[in-house]
């Protein structure tokens, strides 16, 4: 099953806007990153906006992102992605269980794509902090890191919900074919102007590329 989910960066002034976009491209799954919001009034209007699943994300680092995430779980966000590397990721992990809000335990590598056996030693931890998706994010430097990340979620998504793929322009393929190997989704932005990482396709590319792969 191919699931697209669109990532989206938004701020406080102009999300009631950027909410009427995101509906019109009918995702399966929104992807909200946190970074730039600072009124919890946003995070309502988001939850009382939704139309599909919702996932909250921080990767800003900010003192008040674990609150923001706590308080996304609690106004009606499906989803919480947590990083594994954050200092507070064990704890507000036991806090969202508590909650009842699923959680994806993820792990972003800017740099490159480890080998396979260092792909499982993620997933692994992941599963044992309590992600119920693990997403384990790396780095394209050579085409072939593109087949090392799609044959480990062939490999371990029998077993485990997984999001994986390569950033970066040369891991367009692997964000292009990761549901195919057994991926739970991948992600796609509203237009290429809004992009939230580097090689993601715009929602309408991406739809269009499966269509002409027969895939979708």
């Amino acid at each position: 099953m191919t699931r697209i989910c669109l990532s989206v960066l938004p701020v406080d002034d102009t999300l009631p806007n950027l909410i009427k976009r995101i509906c019109a491209k009918k995702p399966d799954l929104i992807e909200y990153r946190l970074d730039y919001l600072t009124k919890s009034s946003a995070l309502e209007t988001i939850a009382e906006n939704k139309r599909c699943p919702i996932i909250a994300a921080d990767r800003s680092r900010r003192k008040q992102a674990r609150g923001l995430l706590l308080s996304a779980a609690e106004i009606g966000f499906d989803i919480i992605d947590v990083d594994i590397s954050c200092s507070f990721a064990r704890s507000i992990i036991r806090q969202l269980k508590v909650l009842d809000v699923q959680v994806i335990t993820s792990h972003h590598d800017s740099i490159r794509t480890p080998p396979e056996t260092k792909l499982i030693r993620l997933l692994q931890t992941e599963r044992k902090l309590g992600g119920d998706i693990c997403k384990i994010v790396t780095t394209a430097n050579r085409p072939i890191d593109n087949l090392v990340v799609l044959g480990f979620i062939n490999k371990y998504s029998r077993t485990a919900k997984i999001v994986s793929f390569a950033m970066g322009k040369l891991g367009v393929t692997s964000r292009v074919l990761s549901p195919l190997f057994g991926a739970e989704f991948t992600f796609a932005c509203i237009d290429n102007h809004s992009k939230t990482a580097e090689g993601q396709t715009s929602i309408d590319d991406l739809r269009q590329m499966w269509k002409k792969l027969e895939i979708a």
